[in-house]
């Protein structure tokens, strides 16, 4: 499987466009990827409504970019996300992509229109509802960020289409997964209903990595990282694996990769992967605090030892604003908050998902410290 490698330094719409063009060529060309008068569908990162400039979002110049150069064979476009907790198009104001949309007189996302897909070999779910309109289409590109991820070690290509399932309804998948390696499972259920819906159709996947996240991503808690990248694959697991080379970070905790390559969806082993274009360069991403190693990710599938092992949500009063969309998305609803007081955990009932962390828009949500038990044993 090959994953093309693009050096570029800066969001300059010719220089980005030339960069992904040249990619695609090197995967057959853009007229032989998308036929004339396809039906497309631009899956961007619109996580939340943050500016470009975090490092969150995928860029609107990228996603410019990839609109002009499939406006050469087809007008038949369509671009969104599903946000977690904030409507689509403000989030797509917010974070500069509804400009561009207007500007190349494309579509937006009618999010809220669902159907069902399905994957007969399941783990954890075999049924999904999804946002049809990212269904129905001839093409699927998929235009992840390079970043890093509190539960997930890093979040890019495969990840990004956990998008598909729509707002809120992502916060109950942590409740029947509500370990690492559960979740993992289950994000690989809904890939595999996915590369099933579009099954001799084709996704192509371009993964904004010219600024990525690092640390404590996908949100606010990480830190915006110059990575100066364009990756591209028609393989959204070769292309992960990949990225977690340039990450600089440590391909066994990438387990959601992992997970995927086991089950046939892709290839994770990189001596497998033909890497064409520039060089592989290491730009040293901070990974996660207290990341674990496999046989954390085991230990923590025991309930009653992730309080005693895990670190746990804490909120910082001098950033947190009371929104109160972290007890929105609280899978297990252990977040509440009172009008006019700070959001309260409770700490034994907590999951350990940080979807809170996720959505917090202050960035006022890190993670204590870990537990003397689990600084023992996790070592």
């Amino acid at each position: 499987m090959k994953v093309i490698v693009k050096y570029c330094e800066e969001y300059n719409l010719e220089q980005v466009k030339s960069k992904i063009k040249e990619s695609l060529d090197s995967l057959g060309g853009v007229s032989n990827l998308i036929k004339p008068n396809s039906k497309v569908f631009i899956k961007c990162n619109c996580v939340g409504p943050f500016s470009a400039s975090y490092g969150i979002t995928t860029h609107p110049i990228f996603v410019k970019a990839v609109i002009q150069i499939v406006k050469e064979v087809t007008n038949d476009i369509t671009v969104g996300d599903n946000p977690a907790v904030k409507d689509l198009v403000l989030t797509l104001k917010k974070n500069g992509i509804y400009d561009v949309i207007v500007e190349e007189g494309v579509n937006i996302l009618d999010n809220k229109d669902q159907m069902k897909i399905y994957n007969p070999s399941y783990k954890v779910y075999n049924v999904f509802d999804v946002s049809r309109g990212m269904i129905e289409n001839d093409v699927l590109i998929n235009l992840p960020k390079l970043k890093t991820h509190s539960l997930a070690y890093i979040t890019c290509a495969e990840k990004n289409l956990f998008g598909f399932i729509y707002g809120l309804n992502k916060s109950a998948w942590h409740v029947k997964a509500s370990n690492q390696l559960e979740f993992g499972e289950a994000i690989n259920d809904l890939y595999g209903a996915i590369l099933d819906s579009y099954k001799d159709k084709t996704i192509i996947n371009i993964c904004d990595g010219i600024i990525g996240l690092e640390g404590e991503g996908p949100s606010t808690g990480g830190k915006a990282k110059q990575a100066n990248t364009i990756l591209t694959s028609l393989d959204a697991v070769s292309l992960d694996r990949v990225a977690v080379e340039i990450m600089g970070l440590n391909y066994k905790k990438s387990f959601i990769t992992n997970i995927a390559s086991s089950r046939g969806y892709g290839e994770g082993d990189i001596s497998k992967i033909e890497v064409l274009g520039d060089e592989i360069v290491n730009y040293h991403f901070l990974e996660p605090k207290d990341s674990l190693s496999n046989v954390g990710l085991r230990l923590t599938r025991v309930k009653l030892l992730k309080p005693m092992l895990l670190e746990h949500p804490v909120i910082d009063h001098d950033k947190c604003i009371k929104c109160g969309e972290c007890t929105r998305i609280c899978p297990p609803k252990t977040m509440v908050i009172e009008k006019g007081k700070y959001p309260h955990l409770n700490t034994k009932k907590c999951i350990r998902c940080w979807c809170c962390s996720e959505v917090c828009p202050q960035n006022a949500i890190s993670k204590s410290k870990r537990p003397i038990i689990g600084r023992i044993v996790l070592k």
